[in-house]
């Protein structure tokens, strides 16, 4: 899967993926946010669905080819 493909699959600006590393600060973003939504809440199934998403793209990505 390209990098284009990933971003299109998991709703990521491709002009904001151009790069596996760019995935790197978008994973750590999204995890940080995570982090605190699940320290306001008593982690339910909704972020469960939500850190399960972030590994599915992280390994995607990290498996990707350019073009």
């Amino acid at each position: 899967m390209t990098l284009e493909q990933i971003a299109r699959k998991f709703g990521v600006n491709p002009n904001n993926l151009n790069a596996k590393d760019d995935a790197l600060k978008i994973g750590l973003t999204s995890v940080q946010q995570l982090v605190k939504e699940m320290e306001r809440r008593n982690t339910d199934k909704d972020i469960i669905d939500a850190v399960k998403k972030l590994g599915e793209f992280m390994h995607e990505v990290s498996n990707s080819t350019i073009g």
